[in-house]
């Protein structure tokens, strides 16, 4: 576990998996159509339940695919958390993947804030199975997270918390959160 305190939010990453959260709201990796996809959105979409694939029907239903960089928000059904944030992240070959994972982590944050929620866990977005290394992954999420709290002082947001998979992902986000700490 490493953290670091911005303003008054604590970053936090740590090694376990995304669904043994208590935070307010969890982040996970989505498709244009909110449809079970990848390791980690599967995996919580079954602990959660149907209740929540049947929420995410309902916002296709309303609102068509999701963009890009564009996060909605559903209940978290049987887990720990509140709610679950469906963020669509780019694929590697789309070009400005960089800038596309930035604006999916800053929207997601957004998110949240308008909830006043306390507390977001996230999984990296766009490692799962679209071909983001969790160097670039780190490189791009966890500078974003900074900025976000920095440029709103008065968020709701009290935690941000990282859960990865495994030590070798966490490391490459420690480097990163290392490398935050010095500046």
């Amino acid at each position: 576990m490493n953290t670091i305190v911005i303003n008054d939010t604590t970053i936090e990453i740590l090694v376990n998996k995304i669904i043994e959260s208590t935070s307010d709201a969890i982040v996970i990796p989505t498709n244009s159509r909110l449809l079970p996809s990848g390791v980690v959105r599967c995996e919580v979409l079954k602990s959660a339940g149907a209740q929540v694939q049947l929420e995410c029907n309902r916002i296709i239903n309303k609102i068509g695919v999701i963009s890009t960089g564009s996060a909605v928000i559903t209940s978290a059904g049987e887990l720990k958390s509140k709610h679950i944030i469906h963020v669509l992240g780019p694929n590697m070959g789309q070009g400005k993947e960089g800038k596309k994972l930035m604006l999916a982590t800053w929207n997601s944050l957004r998110l949240a804030d308008k909830r006043n929620l306390e507390s977001i866990a996230f999984s990296p977005i766009s490692m799962d199975h679209v071909g983001f290394s969790p160097k670039i992954s780190a490189e791009f999420m966890l500078p974003t997270i900074k900025k976000y709290i920095t440029e709103k002082p008065r968020t709701s947001l009290k935690k941000v918390e990282l859960y990865l998979p495994n030590l070798p992902e966490y490391k490459e986000f420690e480097r990163v959160l290392d490398k935050m700490k010095e500046n």
